[in-house]
């Protein structure tokens, strides 16, 4: 396309030398195949056919013949005047060719932009939709499944007190119960925790929590050798934070298994906190590969993940930033490439 529009500039020149040269009303033209550059080619371009098309249109006063600049002038007073009147032709072309490609790029940019805002709207409103599906089938699952669990559990007790009326083997029975309600229990942790996964821990108010009780509430479910690996620093285990504490159990634990999961077999998970001006930052940090920039860039991002298929939603990092905003707070996020990956929560104290 360059070629092009430097190929038409030529020829256009050549036409122009034939034809009056400078005088000759169509060099407009010249700020055709400008502002072609700019709007095709970008502003950079624009800047060079704009110094190509000043340096042709001056070249017609060298092309031309002499009578194209005075030929029916009768006086050397008049043909001067004739030819100061040209070169105040081409200054005005030229200001008026800087202007337009100025005016262009900045329309290009403002354009530009506005497209990239559109479509970053259209890609949020697109995962909003994504986690709202799921937090309305996490919510709706929760639901439904707590009647039948609280039936199981009503007829667990029964079967229990029955045991004790009938001669059978009631202790084989009151096991099978227990066992029952304890299953039942289990479900409804788990119904409590896809609830909150799906952003969906509502009614909960904030408390003061000590962070070292969150973080054994988090790593609870977590094998004996993964919880090994996890080191509160000192001065971690005293800071308070008031918090809704179900939500921020969840969160750090999810922060944790992310960690565990970056990181290096025994390499360790070390969990810090700091206090200042009413805030507390609470950082995760593992010892793993890292991530890139573009990767650091996206983390945020709900349903972004580099893990294998099926060993994740992409929803951990999305949900501990959102939190984090929720209570009046923010989450940074630091990385570097073979030493590993920080997660900062400023929350309030």
């Amino acid at each position: 396309m360059g070629g092009l529009i430097l190929g038409d500039l030529v020829l256009l020149t050549v036409a122009l030398g034939l034809c009056g040269g400078p005088s000759n009303p169509f060099t407009v033209l010249y700020l055709v195949y400008v502002t072609l550059a700019c709007v095709l080619l970008g502003p950079r371009r624009g800047w060079t056919a704009t110094g190509i098309s000043a340096g042709l249109y001056a070249l017609l006063f060298f092309l031309a013949p002499a009578s194209a600049h005075g030929s029916h002038a009768h006086m050397h007073g008049a043909a001067s005047e004739l030819r100061q009147h040209l070169w105040s032709m081409y200054f005005a072309f030229v200001a008026v060719a800087a202007l337009v490609v100025t005016f262009v790029s900045s329309v290009m940019r403002t354009l530009q932009a506005r497209e990239a805002d559109l479509a970053e709207t259209r890609a949020r409103a697109d995962r909003n939709e994504r986690l709202a599906n799921i937090t309305v089938l996490a919510a709706g699952t929760a639901h439904e499944m707590g009647t039948p669990l609280a039936t199981i559990a009503v007829t667990a007790k029964e079967m229990e007190r029955a045991a004790a009326l009938v001669s059978v083997d009631q202790e084989q029975w009151a096991g099978d119960a227990r066992l029952i309600r304890a299953e039942v229990d289990r479900c409804r942790r788990l119904l409590d925790e896809l609830r909150g996964h799906a952003g969906a821990v509502e009614g909960e108010a904030p408390t003061t929590v000590k962070l070292d009780d969150v973080v054994t509430a988090a790593t609870a479910a977590l094998p004996d050798g993964a919880r090994k690996r996890i080191a509160v620093a000192p001065a971690a285990k005293t800071v308070n934070l008031f918090l809704p504490r179900t939500a921020f159990v969840q969160v750090m634990g999810n922060l944790v298994r992310n960690a565990i999961e970056a990181s290096q077999t025994d390499a360790p998970i070390l969990i810090e906190a700091s206090a200042r001006e009413g805030m507390v930052s609470v950082s995760v940090r593992d010892h793993g590969h890292g991530m890139d920039a573009s990767t650091l860039a996206r983390a945020r991002e709900p349903f972004f993940t580099t893990k294998p298929p099926g060993a994740g939603l992409g929803l951990g990092l999305f949900l501990a930033d959102r939190f984090a905003k929720d209570v009046g707070g923010a989450m940074q996020l630091s990385s570097t490439i073979g030493q590993g990956t920080e997660v900062r929560l400023e929350l309030p104290a």
